[in-house]
């Protein structure tokens, strides 16, 4: 792949397309969502207390956790994730609703927000930080915001530059370059499926765990805990993964 390449700052409001969102469906293992859940039940209020879910793709955690009971509402800006999640959604109590997750309108205030995946680190550290923020401000007295990244510093380095991975009908390959002035890292992807071939790019801005205990901190949130995955052990060095837990 090149040896550099340019990322749009905006890339994620094209990115989610019926090719990535089913890579993702066929790349998850119905265990590792399980293990999510189970994660999600030992943190947040019993059902039928309400949640948000942002943004929420497919529905893969709000659907489950509707299943449980939970009254769920999850808001994602990619029309065919929105899709996808309303037709498995039919008949339980979740909400989906197409909107960019920085620009929330809602009136109602949850038992516990949850931002998976890598998504808080679509923006720079000051966006990041206002999106934290009204975060926050969606919680009710005594709800929790659980946030999960693979993007902290701490898990990310030393940094692989490629890596390939093969499934059922398809390959995944990426290459990654870091900008060390911003704090960038950027992705060249091929993923192939079938036949077809699709060129993707995006971008993650990397932060240290501390960054992101003090953004949370700054919202007016205690911390509750700093996971390194669903079993509960505590976040370190090398892990490739932070689960954070605050609450108001």
């Amino acid at each position: 792949m090149d040896d550099d390449f340019t990322v749009l700052a905006d890339w994620y409001r094209s990115f989610f397309t019926a090719p990535v969102n089913h890579f993702w469906e066929t790349m998850v293992p119905e265990a590792a969502t399980a293990a999510d859940i189970a994660f999600l039940r030992r943190h947040l209020a019993q059902p039928p207390a309400r949640l948000l879910d942002i943004p929420c793709g497919a529905g893969r955690h709000a659907l489950a956790l509707a299943r449980a009971g939970y009254r769920v509402t999850g808001i994602d800006l990619s029309e065919d994730a929105i899709d996808r999640a309303r037709a498995a959604g039919e008949g339980l109590s979740v909400d989906f609703r197409r909107g960019d997750m920085r620009s929330l309108d809602l009136a109602e205030r949850f038992d516990g927000v949850l931002c998976l995946g890598n998504s808080l680190s679509y923006f720079p550290p000051e966006e990041m930080r206002a999106f934290v923020a009204s975060l926050a401000a969606r919680l009710a007295n005594g709800g929790r915001l659980i946030v999960d990244t693979s993007c902290c510093a701490e898990s990310l380095f030393p940094l692989a530059e490629e890596r390939e991975v093969a499934f059922e009908g398809g390959t995944y390959r990426s290459a990654y370059r870091y900008d060390a002035r911003l704090s960038l890292l950027k992705t060249k992807a091929e993923l192939v499926l079938g036949e077809a071939v699709h060129p993707l790019l995006y971008a993650h801005y990397v932060v240290t765990s501390g960054e992101l205990v003090r953004m949370v901190e700054a919202a007016g949130l205690k911390i509750e805990a700093l996971h390194g995955g669903t079993e509960g052990e505590a976040f370190a060095p090398g892990l490739p993964r932070l689960l954070l837990v605050a609450s108001l």
